[in-house]
């Protein structure tokens, strides 16, 4: 069986303009491969700071890390799963087309309770929120500061923090202050006399503190409430000068995605889409997310 396949690509770098599509033929999956018909596709910062060529990538270049969809064809020694099965996972830094080869071993099974919106969604924050939680090690009653709290990974962070006894005093804008103590955490505005306002939450030093903002200010106040011996990470892929902060890099891990899936199934987890693009829009998408996206994931929808 053949398949033409639509591939969101950029010959340059730049505004949303340089997305263009690609029509082009995929190849059977190859042993231990799967190929999906993509149903969703989250959109994450980091695909549209790629675009704009902030980090300086060779081009051309293809987008997104993770989808939802359904499997078409399967290669040599895959076993466990069906053609047909509803799936989701992360791919190899091209989910932003009609149809992807990934690895079987990538896959999580989709509940049939989940939306496509919400499925394609969840694997990039699932296994970052549950690698920042891993590699801070902090138990409770230990307490955790979040620095751009009420966007996707913040949103999920959050939660699992919350579920290991931590106490979470998180940062983002006076619209979201309600969604970030709905989740679970002491909210603060970020800002003009930001340090003055978490430490009046929070008089003692943290145990840890995770940037997600990216911003000078959330650096600043990491550095003055963290403890000497506390850890400060990053994921905001920004260099900073100061020693103490350390960038976090996402680990795949099947298992944590699945975890919290059925987290958000069963309704023990909340999860917030705040807006789906058909995917013959995602140009508009993409410059969205440039132009600030401050609650839970922006996705890609496809036929």
């Amino acid at each position: 069986m053949s398949h033409v396949n639509t591939v969101l690509t950029a010959q340059s770098h730049g505004g949303p303009r340089v997305l263009e599509f690609l029509t082009r033929p995929i190849r059977r999956p190859a042993k231990g491969e799967v190929l999906i018909k993509v149903r969703a596709a989250g959109i994450n910062p980091i695909d549209a700071r790629r675009m704009t060529g902030e980090f300086g990538q060779v081009l051309p270049q293809h987008f997104g890390t993770e989808f939802a969809g359904v499997i078409e064809q399967l290669g040599e020694g895959v076993s466990g799963w069906q053609v047909g099965d509803e799936v989701l996972g992360s791919g190899a830094g091209c989910t932003h087309a009609s149809y992807i080869l990934v690895p079987a071993t990538n896959l999580v099974a989709k509940p049939a309770s989940l939306g496509w919106e919400v499925a394609g969604s969840l694997p990039g924050v699932s296994q970052t929120a549950s690698t920042i939680l891993r590699e801070l090690a902090l138990s409770a009653p230990a307490s955790l500061l979040i620095h751009g709290g009420a966007g996707g990974v913040g949103s999920i962070a959050i939660q699992l923090a919350k579920q290991q006894g931590l106490k979470v005093v998180a940062t983002a804008s006076a619209a979201n202050q309600d969604y970030l103590r709905e989740l679970g955490a002491i909210a603060v505005v970020y800002g003009e006399g930001l340090i003055e306002r978490i430490r009046a939450v929070h008089p003692e030093p943290f145990d840890a503190a995770v940037d997600m903002a990216g911003t000078a200010e959330a650096i600043e106040a990491s550095l003055q409430l963290v403890k000497v011996d506390g850890h400060i990470g990053t994921i905001a892929g920004k260099p900073v000068e100061s020693p103490r902060v350390q960038p976090m890099w996402v680990k795949r891990n099947p298992a944590d995605l699945r975890r919290v899936v059925e987290g958000v199934a069963n309704g023990s987890l909340s999860w917030t889409v705040s807006r789906t693009y058909p995917f013959a829009e995602a140009r508009a998408a993409y410059g969205d997310i440039l132009n600030g996206h401050t609650r839970g994931k922006s996705v890609l929808l496809f036929d």
